[in-house]
Order: structure tokens, then sequence, then C-alpha cells
């Protein structure tokens, strides 16, 4: 798969399309671009439009509390240059009041991430459960979603891949299951994000502004994916300090939340540096990452750590 050249794993992905064509969309189905506002979906919102033109759909879900702005203005803008209206454009976000502790409260990724914790770095982590696949739910069942999901991305998703696709399309048993009920094709599994990036520059498509500044299409502000190490913890809150006080204040006025509410279920207030266990034993999970940042920052300046 690293040894592919460009041009084949672009066809390669045009002949999925036709598959797909053959097998659902010759049969009523139609097809619905997952487009989040990052590279990966901007890449095959791209090839469905070499092969589909207009005659395709895209959704879009914003998670409340949790997005950019600027991901969601993009997208619309995204959006109306390829399919030229909004008519064939899902903009969708959770909505229902959720049930957080026996409060009914509006919903906000923030507010029942301090209740339950961040969720997990993992294929079906409560975030995605609530704010994605029960919204996807809605959709009526006769789309073919087709995602930008790349086997590289991640061990799971490899064998996910690897266990449950033919060519990139999910298998029936999979994907017609208590998650959803739509068909499911991964358009570019087997591209790396080096491939992804290329085509971007080759077609000369416009990347989410956001890439430049946080490093990120700024969908999900927080993820998981940006606690893996306190190191990158810092480097993402420095990114936010320098272009976005406002998402850095919200981000970091939650970090000191989220360690009052743990230290309040662990009764404990030894420093976090201190704490004999490499992994947190409670639902408040990467609280000891969070808790050495906030011990590092205390009287100091992130650009300052990051000088050391």
């Amino acid at each position: 798969m690293t040894n592919i050249s460009l041009s084949q794993l672009i066809k390669n992905s045009l002949n999925r399309l036709r598959k797909l064509d053959e097998y659902f969309i010759s049969k009523g189905y139609k097809p619905l671009v997952l487009f989040s506002g990052g590279k990966d979906s901007l890449a095959v919102l791209d090839l469905c439009h070499q092969y589909f033109g207009n005659d395709m759909y895209v959704v879009y879900i914003h998670i409340p509390g949790n997005t950019h702005e600027i991901c969601d203005w993009y997208t619309l803008c995204i959006v109306e240059k390829y399919l030229g209206s909004s008519r064939k454009f899902y903009y969708l976000y959770y909505n229902d009041r959720l049930r957080i502790r026996g409060r009914d409260m509006e919903p906000d990724f923030f507010a029942y991430a301090l209740e339950y914790g961040i969720p997990l770095h993992l294929r079906m982590r409560w975030c995605m459960r609530i704010f994605k696949i029960e919204v996807l739910k809605k959709l009526p069942n006769n789309f073919v979603f087709i995602s930008g999901e790349k086997a590289s991305d991640s061990w799971w998703r490899f064998k996910f891949t690897i266990e449950s696709t033919v060519d990139g399309i999910v298998k029936t048993s999979m994907s017609i299951n208590v998650h959803h009920h739509h068909h499911n094709l991964k358009l570019i599994y087997d591209w790396s994000e080096e491939h992804v990036l290329k085509y971007i520059r080759e077609r000369e498509l416009k990347l989410n502004s956001l890439y430049g500044t946080i490093g990120h299409s700024g969908n999900c502000m927080l993820c998981p994916g940006h606690l893996s190490s306190i190191d990158k913890i810092l480097h993402y809150l420095h990114k936010l300090e320098l272009y976005d006080k406002r998402w850095y204040d919200k981000i970091m006025n939650f970090f000191r939340e989220y360690m009052r509410k743990h230290r309040e279920l662990t009764k404990c207030n030894a420093k976090c540096s201190k704490c004999p266990y490499m992994k947190d034993r409670n639902r408040y999970i990467f609280a000891k990452r969070i808790g050495i940042v906030l011990e590092l920052l205390d009287g100091n300046t992130i650009l300052n750590y990051l000088k050391l």
C-alpha cells in the first residue's frame, strides 16, 4: 500500500464508486458524502464530484459546544462550490436535551465530559455515539455513506478495515447494525496522509484554514487525540493561545473544572506529578496528564515551558 502511486489510488477509488453505482445507486440508493471539514473528507468530496457531479448529497455534523465556527463556515462554502446550492446538503447537530445525573441539560460536549469524563480514543466513544451516530440514524435509509476513514489513521481502523470491508465497502453484517442503518463505503481506506495532501495540492483544493493555525479541521476542538501526551497537550494549547484565545480560555477553564471534579471524586489533593498511577482509576480519564499540565503552567507561560 505504501509504494502505490497516487494516480493508481485515484483510479482505484473511482473504480469503487463505479461498483457502488452498479451495486447500490442503480437500485435506488443515493450517494451521501460524510464531510467533516477535514482534509480526508475534502479528497473524498472531490473524488465523488469527479464521478457523480452535482448528483450527490453531503452531510456535515456540528458537535454542540465543540466545533469551531470557522469549520462550519468553511463547510458551507465548500458545499456551495461543489453542489451549487444547499438543496442536497444536510447540516446536522444533536438538538435533544441530555439527561445528565438526573438533570435535563442542553446538549453540549463539555457539559457531558465534565460529568462522564473525556471520551476514550477508541472506535465507539460516547461523543461519537451521542453526537454523531444518533444524528445519522435520522437520515433516510436509502443513502449510501461515503466516508474518508483510512486504515493508516489508527490501529483499530486498520483492524476494522481488514476484517470488515471488501475493497472499502463495509460488509452488510457490519454496516446494517444497531449503530446506523446505512451501507458504507470507505473510499480512500488504502490512502496515506501523504497521498491525501498530495492529492489536495495537485488538484489545488482549498484546505480548511484552521490547519494552518491550530493544526486540524476544528470539527472537534477537544479530542482524545490531542491528549495523547503532556507535550502534545502543551503544543496544542500553545497554538490556541497564539491563534484563538477564546478557545484557549474555554479549554483551559474546562481543564480546571475537570480537575476539580476529579479531585472531588477521588478526594485527593496531591500533585498529579507525584501520583503513582500511570493511568486514572476512575471515569476522569486523562486527569493525570491534564493535572500535570496545569501544574506546569501555574505561574509560567506555555512558551517558556516549551523553550526549556
